[in-house]
């Protein structure tokens, strides 16, 4: 069955025609899964941590059955599955996640959907913090790290020291992030030919196949996610219902022309079912643009 096609370009007409509502923005049925072609897989030796699910549950990620809501893994779970079918499409293996501006929800989407798509076991997933003016992936994580990404790609030290991976979640390696200067030189060092042999080639291997997700800067903050994104196979937007302005959306539209956009993602709806009440829903659906 073919995906629905809904470019931003009509994500912006709706949402002028309602005001400045976003809720029926993203909209999709469920599909099946479908078996995944080889990717590339990343092949380093990471130091093992475990998370504490209960510091993971307050922070409304992932974290196994006895702490998880099973509506909201639901919910990763299906757009796991629609954004690996799309990928899938075109050959792709690397995505980044981005938002129109800030608070929008990304990280949590970023953190949840890498664990998503490593718990169902097809594939090794790297999932990189390329957030640098504000970086909250290892506290969100509860990560105690004294080096990230940019020591990284800004020095010598190999991926080994940098990348983590959850003894819960052993198809997950983590680069995370670390707070910097804002001073620092972070589009050059994300427009690096080390950010991208790091992106496109982390570890190949045919028989290890692997997905790549990036948690990028919101897109009007700077150029950080143009740096990253030339690297990248497509970007998934998130919009943040009742946060998500017309016009920062419009601006986020324009910067990404150039880019596979994988689709977009209502965030934080207020729209809650029985089953969820009293707790906002994390993901919602996601609706495809064209990819160009």
């Amino acid at each position: 069955m073919p995906m629905d096609i809904d470019p931003i370009s009509k994500a912006l007409e709706r949402a002028q025609r309602d005001g400045r509502s976003v809720r029926n923005w993203v909209t999709a049925p469920p599909r099946e899964a479908e078996d995944l072609a080889a990717v590339p897989a990343v092949q380093v030796h990471a130091r093992q941590v475990a998370l504490d699910p209960e510091h993971l549950a307050r922070r409304h990620i992932l974290s196994g059955r006895d702490h998880e809501d099973p509506v909201i893994a639901d919910k990763y779970r299906l757009l796991r599955t629609q954004l690996l079918q799309r990928m899938l499409a075109n050959g792709w293996s690397t995505m980044g996640i981005t938002s129109a501006g800030p608070k929008a929800g990304k990280t949590l989407t970023a953190i949840n959907l890498a664990c998503s798509i490593a718990r169902d076991g097809k594939q090794r997933v790297l999932l990189i913090d390329a957030d640098l003016r504000k970086s909250t992936m290892a506290e969100d994580l509860g990560l105690d790290v004294s080096l990230g990404l940019i020591d990284y790609l800004s020095t010598d030290i190999g991926l080994e020291e940098v990348a983590v991976s959850p003894r819960a979640i052993p198809n997950l390696m983590i680069v995370p992030g670390r707070r910097v200067a804002l001073n620092e030189a972070m589009p050059e060092l994300l427009r690096s030919a080390k950010m991208a042999d790091l992106v496109k080639s982390a570890g190949a291997s045919d028989d290890d196949p692997a997905i790549i997700v990036v948690d990028l800067p919101p897109v009007i903050v700077g150029d950080d996610v143009i740096a990253v994104a030339t690297h990248l196979d497509g970007l998934l937007l998130i919009i943040e219902e009742g946060g998500t302005e017309v016009e920062e959306l419009r601006e986020a539209a324009a910067l990404l022309t150039d880019f596979n956009l994988l689709g977009s993602v209502l965030n934080k709806s207020t729209e809650k079912s029985r089953a969820v009440e009293g707790y906002y829903q994390a993901a919602g659906s996601l609706r495809n643009s064209e990819a160009r």
